[in-house]
C-alpha cells in the first residue's frame, strides 16, 4: 500500500507544501478576460503566459493562464495552470489544480485531455486534497492511458503510473477470482510502449515472463481476448508490437488494447 501511495518525481504528498495561493496574483476580472483574444488554436493569454514562463516569472505565467481559462477559447491555459499549481512548490494550490485538471480531462481535447487525466489520478491516488480515493484514481489513470478519447490519443507517462498502481481486489470492491491486477498492469505497460517508451516494453514482457514462470491463471483469460479483438498474435506479442511505427497500424493496435481492457476491468464498476 505505501507503494501504492508514492509520488512520481519530486511531488509532496499529503498537505500542501505551502499556503493555497489560489489567488496569488491571478487577475480574472472582466477586463483580463476581455483582454484574451483568439489567437490560431490557442488565446493571446495562453501566448503571454508561455512567455513569462520562458523568462522564469512563474507568477505573471499563472495570472496570464488564469486569464486564458476564464476566457474560455481552449483548454490549454487551465492545464498549464494546473501544472503550475501542482509542481511549483511556491505557487502550490492541489485543489486549485485538481479543479483545473477535471477541466481539461472532462473536455474533448485529445491533445492534453489524457494528460490532465494522469494529474488528476495521481491527486486522488495520493489523498493531495482528502482522503485517498483508490477508485477514482483508478479511472483518472484509466482515461489517461486507454478511455479519454476514441482515437485513441494518451498519456505514455499516465500507462506507467496505472500499471504500478492497480489496486487489489478488495480495494476495487470485486471478486479476486476475476479481478487480475497483472493482467491489468500487462495491458498498461503494452499501451504505454506504444507511445515510444521502450522501457514500458521491457516491463510489459517481464510481466508476461513472470506469469508463465508461475502458470498464472490470466494468461488463459488473455488469450481469449486476443482472440476475441482480432489481434494477429498471441498475448505475448502484445508488447512487441506495441512499438510498430507506422501510425495507422499504431492505432489500430490501441483500438484493439483498449477493448482487451474494457474486457478485463468489465467488473470495475
Amino acid at each position: 500500500m505505501a507503494a501504492f501511495l508514492m509520488m512520481t518525481g519530486a511531488v509532496v504528498t499529503g498537505a500542501s507544501a505551502a499556503e493555497p495561493t489560489q489567488s496569488a496574483g491571478v487577475s480574472t476580472g472582466e477586463q483580463t478576460i476581455l483582454d484574451c483574444t483568439p489567437d490560431a488554436n490557442v488565446d493571446s493569454c495562453w501566448r503571454a503566459g508561455v512567455v513569462a514562463e520562458k523568462r522564469g516569472d512563474a507568477q505573471a505565467a499563472l495570472a496570464a493562464y488564469e486569464a486564458s481559462c476564464s476566457a474560455g477559447f481552449q483548454v490549454g491555459g487551465c492545464y498549464e495552470a494546473g501544472k503550475i499549481y501542482f509542481l511549483n512548490v511556491a505557487l502550490r494550490d492541489y485543489e486549485a489544480a485538481q479543479e483545473r485538471m477535471e477541466r481539461v480531462c472532462g473536455s474533448d481535447d485529445v491533445g492534453i485531455g489524457p494528460y490532465a487525466c494522469k494529474y488528476l489520478g495521481i491527486i486522488y491516488r495520493n489523498g493531495l486534497t482528502g482522503e485517498p480515493r483508490i477508485d477514482r484514481a483508478f479511472a483518472e489513470l484509466s482515461r489517461a492511458c486507454f478511455l479519454h478519447n476514441p482515437a485513441p490519443f494518451i498519456d505514455g507517462d499516465g500507462c506507467k503510473i496505472l500499471a504500478d498502481s492497480i489496486p487489489n481486489a478488495d480495494e476495487m470492491g470485486v471478486d479476486e477470482e476475476i479481478w487480475q491486477p497483472e493482467y491489468i498492469a500487462y495491458l498498461a505497460f503494452a499501451m504505454g510502449c506504444s507511445d515510444d517508451m521502450p522501457a514500458l516494453c521491457g516491463r510489459a514482457l517481464e510481466i508476461h515472463s513472470r506469469a508463465v514462470a508461475q502458470l498464472a491463471r490470466w494468461l488463459g483469460r488473455c488469450a481469449e481476448d486476443v482472440e476475441a479483438v482480432g489481434f494477429a498474435g498471441q498475448c505475448e506479442d502484445l508488447s512487441r508490437a506495441a512499438s510498430v511505427a507506422d501510425y495507422d497500424q499504431r492505432q489500430a493496435f490501441r483500438r484493439r488494447l483498449v477493448s482487451m481492457y474494457h474486457r478485463a476491468t468489465e467488473f470495475a464498476g
